[in-house]
């Protein structure tokens, strides 16, 4: 480890360093449209006692993650993907018998979680994460890019899938390092290569070009490669598939050539624009430098509204209007007093409501379209692209801001058969949308097929939609072996020699982009398992069984690693870009290194330190903050002297949630002499989204994270919620218990199954380490006793 290295980690609150994700190296080949990458994490533990580290991040859209591999102390394992339950199940059972555990699982679109158990003080664990990406071109450009941090969302988490160890926002005040190194093959090398995010130097050796960052680079901004200049990009690549032999996966592309070129036609565009708190800073300016320009190419024919849209919908122009001189000047007017005040990022009702804007004259609409502009900064994706979907819309969308949320933007501009452009602040703005409005006025339906001698046993349909000058490429599958064979694709048809690629893993990415759109989860984890693919029903899993010696004695206190803050942020400064030094290489031409004189520095981090106070202020205190373990309480001690204190002695803290109507006053429920009546009122109550229990538990889950006790996790779990209900319950077994805690136990487990309540995995594990020492006589008649207490069967009603 070098001295550098020791400088940069994740840093608690305290000011100590537990756990250190010291670097992420991203090594890659980029071989005609296929991006094959391999990104290395390495983790540190400085702390002095056994840690689980969790780490949720992005992958590039629609990236298939191909694989994982872990090294601990010199020595390296390989995962295996399994189905989730049993790839979890492996997980915990680790975590109980001291070994390390490695699993990563998918916890949204193109977020994933690296889970690392029992790393032991002293521990430097590796772990190298495999994946590929198939790009486009675009204008004769193919754009590169890669996602290193989660910008702060809006909404819940929980709606896009995220589980409670899944999600931790942004740390304002950590500092993490991003090494890059990049090969192009020798189908791009007469392409010129430049990135508007990073400064990059290139080397030559023979046909391969190699790009790296230059100086220092941090993990707080999307890593953007440009490879432009692309005059023509014919070609058919092959890989055999090692599930089913005898057969072949094969990628072709080209480049969309017309017969004629398309007409241009009139537009009825509607304008929305994002004005919630995250635009604010960078995002907002660069929307109005779009919408300016934008205003200025269209014309009388255009049909045009705009709005605005944060917590509420403001429609500025609430009617499609021509684009008349006047009408032009009033719409630049409202792009100049757009500001990024209108609160969270409802992105969902403002589609809806700009979905139903009509035409001044009334008359029909038939090919609408909107233009949306946002970072994309929500959790709720799924619900969105349910809405767009449905409307008939087409949409094309610009997505701003250092770390844009590209998924949902590229999945609802695919869905509608629209398009997406990402922007970041070094881009060049007037580009961006001079493309999109080319797409708008000259895309058409375009279709590419693929003929070959050899026999074809499916092939996955192309773009519907394609603009002269885009790539579109289709997926197929030969029954055929490794030889001579030539294919016909493209408009017009062009024959291509297939070149085999046994290196590129085309068999395992094919089958990913056919499994988004199964509709039967069984069918998806079939698929999954035959490919090995991390999936929504699959984990990529791995065990490092320890020496009796070396296995972890206790619980592992878990630890989420914290991103960095997403570059200029909320307006939390500004990007630092110099455009000057933006240097475009011939790929063709010798090693190249950047001047150090020209070059702008980045060992700043991503924004203007003076904001950095206030940044930190403002992002802590929307984090899951930690809490520190707090003085159990003597009646929950084991087998404590105190054990004979009557189990309803009042509670100094009195949870501000209401009781329910049916329970007694606070006076009464305070009462020295507990009886089962409340208790059966609580039992028998219908399980609504306000029910005690269901509270009792959902802060349960919470505190599980923060404890390795199960103890403590009760106090501190107590001293939130109202709990007088089970005090008759408790007294009653806990002379037989020997303190309240198992019975607590005991009531949470029978509670989480009898209304379905969900625990999460710490939860679980925290129940499973304690229930341990608990008898099964005490079991059963602790549940025995619950289930007379309901008496009836209780629904459960969310």
């Amino acid at each position: 480890m070098t001295p550098n290295d020791q400088k940069v980690g994740l840093r608690a609150q305290d000011g100590q360093a537990h756990v250190g994700l010291l670097s992420a190296h991203v090594t890659g080949r980029i071989s005609g449209l296929v991006a094959q990458m391999k990104v290395r994490q390495v983790y540190k533990n400085w702390s002095e006692t056994n840690i689980e580290c969790v780490y949720t991040f992005p992958l590039a859209w629609q990236s298939v993650l191909l694989g994982m591999s872990v090294e601990l102390n010199g020595k390296r394992l390989s995962g295996v993907v399994k189905p989730r339950k049993v790839a979890e199940s492996e997980y915990d059972q680790a975590i109980d018998t001291g070994d390390l555990p490695v699993m990563l699982e998918k916890a949204g679109k193109d977020l994933y979680t690296a889970n690392i158990g029992n790393i032991q003080p002293g521990d430097e664990v590796v772990v190298e994460i495999d994946y590929a990406q198939i790009l486009k071109v675009v204008d004769g450009a193919i754009r590169l890019s890669m996602p290193t941090t989660i910008a702060p969302r809006y909404g819940d988490a929980a709606d896009a899938g995220l589980r409670l160890h899944q999600r931790m926002a942004p740390d304002a005040q950590v500092e993490q390092r991003l090494f890059i190194s990049l090969e192009l093959d020798e189908t791009l090398s007469a392409s010129m290569v430049h990135s508007p995010t990073h400064t990059i130097h290139q080397t030559r050796q023979g046909d391969i070009n190699t790009y790296k960052l230059h100086g220092m680079a941090w993990l707080d901004r999307d890593f953007v490669l440009v490879i432009d200049r692309i005059q023509d990009l014919n070609f058919a690549l092959a890989a055999p598939d090692p599930t089913k032999p005898g057969e072949a996966t094969v990628f072709t592309g080209s480049i969309y050539r017309p017969d004629q070129t398309p007409r241009t036609r009139p537009l009825n565009l509607k304008i929305l624009v994002d004005c919630s708190g995250s635009m604010q800073g960078d995002s907002i300016a660069q929307a109005g430098d779009s919408l300016h320009w934008l205003l200025g190419q269209l014309n009388s024919a255009d049909m045009v509204s705009l709005t605005r849209f944060g917590s509420h919908v403001v429609h500025e122009h609430k009617q499609l209007q021509p684009c008349s001189l006047i009408y032009k000047q009033v719409l630049k007017a409202g792009v100049r007093r757009l500001k990024a005040d209108l609160g969270g990022t409802e992105i969902d009702q403002a589609l809806q409501s700009v979905i139903e804007i009509e035409r001044y004259d009334r008359e029909s609409i038939s090919d609408a379209v909107i233009l949306l502009i946002t970072d994309g900064e929500v959790w709720n994706i799924e619900k969105t692209i349910a809405t767009v979907r449905a409307a008939g819309h087409r949409i094309f969308a610009l997505g701003v801001g250092s770390s844009p949320a590209e998924s949902l933007l590229q999945d609802m501009a695919e869905v509608t058969g629209g398009a997406c452009e990402m922007v970041t602040p070094g881009e060049n703005m007037q580009k961006a949308v001079e493309r999109l409005l080319i797409r708008l006025r000259q895309s058409q339906a375009a279709v590419q097929t693929v003929h070959c001698e050899a026999p074809m046993l499916w092939s996955a349909p192309s773009a519907r939609h394609a603009t002269p000058g885009e790539s579109m490429s289709t997926w197929s599958q030969l029954q055929v072996t490794p030889g001579e064979l030539v294919v016909s694709t493209g408009k017009p048809a062009q024959k291509c020699q297939v070149q085999w690629c046994e290196h590129i893993e085309l068999s395992r990415i094919a089958a990913a982009l056919r499994m988004r759109d199964m509709k039967s989860a069984k069918d998806r984890e079939a698929l999954a398992m035959q490919y090995q693919l991390v999936s929504s029903e699959t984990n990529l899993i791995l065990v490092h069984e320890r020496a009796e010696a070396e296995k972890a004695e206790d619980l592992p206190e878990l630890h989420q690693v914290r991103p960095m803050l997403a570059a200029g942020w909320g307006g939390h400064g500004t990007v630092a870009i110099q455009h000057s030094s933006i240097q475009y290489m011939r790929s063709e031409c010798a090693s190249f290194s950047i001047n150090e004189s020209h070059t702008q520095t980045f060992s700043a981090p991503a924004y203007w330190r003076s904001n950095r106070t206030h940044a930190a202020a403002r992002v802590d205190g929307m984090a899951n903050a930690g809490m520190d373990d707090i003085e159990i309480p003597a009646f929950l001690r084991k087998q404590s002297d105190s054990d004979s204190v009557p189990a309803s002695a009042p509670s100094k803290t009195v949870s501000a949630r209401p009781l329910p109507p049916e329970l007694p006053s606070t006076t009464q429920a305070r009462n020295p002499q507990p009886s089962r009546h409340e208790l059966d009122l609580v039992l028998n109550e219908p399980m609504g989204p306000s029910h005690v229990v269901k509270i009792l538990l959902n802060d349960f889950n919470q505190v599980a994270l923060r404890h390795t006790q199960f103890r403590s996790a009760l106090a501190t779990c107590m001293r939130s919620n109202h709990v007088t209900f089970l005090e008759w319950f408790v007294t009653r077994h806990m002379k037989a218990a020997g303190s309240a805690a198992p019975v607590w136990a005991l009531f949470i487990q029978w509670a989480a199954d009898k209304y379905g309540l969900p625990l999460d995995r710490h939860a679980q594990r925290l129940l499973r380490d304690f229930l341990k020492a608990v008898s099964p006589e005490l079991q059963a008649a602790v549940h025995r006793d619950l289930e007379g207490v309901v008496g009836r069967t209780t629904t459960t009603q969310e």
